[in-house]
C-alpha cells in the first residue's frame, strides 16, 4: 500500500474487483433465473403458492433492476481504475473524485438494507422464516460486507486523507 495513495490495494480489491465482480454475475444470475431471484427476495407465507410464471411487469422490473446494478459495478471498475491511472502522484484528488463515488454509494448501502428491513414488515427479524430467500441472504450480507469498507474509507482507515496526511510545508 502506498501511504500517498486514497485507493490503496485493499479497497482497490473491494469496490475496483469484488464489489462489480459481485453485482454483475448478480445481473447475470437475474437474467438467466429471473423467477428464482424473484421468488427469494423475501419468505413466502406458508399459505400462498408461488406463481408458475412471473407477469411481464414484475419480469421486466427484475430485469431493468440488473441492468442497472451491472451498470454500477463497472463503474466502479472504470472509475477506480481511471482515478488509479491518471491521478496517480496527485492523492488529494484521488481522494476527491472516489469520495464522489463512494459517497451516494455508502448512502446506497445503508438505505438499501433500511428499505429492505422496512418492507420485510413483521418477518424482518425472524431469521427462521428466511430459509426459502437465498436473495435476502444475500442482499443483507453482500450489503453489510460493502457497507463497512465504504464507512472504513470514509473514516480514513488503512488510506491517504489529505486533510491529516498532507506534508506541511
Amino acid at each position: 500500500m502506498s501511504p500517498t495513495s486514497a485507493i490503496p490495494d485493499f479497497y482497490y480489491a473491494v469496490f475496483g474487483v469484488y464489489e462489480p465482480l459481485l453485482v454483475i454475475l448478480s445481473a447475470f444470475g437475474t437474467l438467466i433465473y429471473p423467477k428464482e431471484v424473484h421468488d427469494q427476495q423475501a419468505p413466502w407465507p406458508q399459505h400462498l403458492p408461488a406463481q408458475i410464471s412471473l407477469p411481464p411487469p414484475t419480469l421486466v422490473t427484475i430485469i431493468q433492476l440488473a441492468h442497472v446494478v451491472g451498470l454500477l459495478g463497472l463503474v466502479n471498475t472504470f472509475l477506480l481504475y481511471t482515478a488509479r491511472r491518471y491521478l496517480f502522484g496527485q492523492p488529494a484528488i484521488q481522494e476527491k473524485v472516489v469520495s464522489a463515488l463512494l459517497t451516494p454509494l455508502m448512502l446506497g448501502d445503508v438505505l438499501h438494507l433500511a428499505f429492505t428491513f422496512y418492507a420485510l414488515g413483521d418477518d424482518r427479524w425472524n431469521f427462521s422464516n428466511w430459509s426459502n430467500a437465498g436473495t435476502l441472504w444475500v442482499t443483507v450480507i453482500t450489503g453489510f460486507s460493502l457497507l463497512l469498507p465504504r464507512l472504513a474509507w470514509h473514516l480514513g482507515i488503512g488510506r491517504y486523507v489529505d486533510s491529516r496526511d498532507r506534508k506541511k510545508e
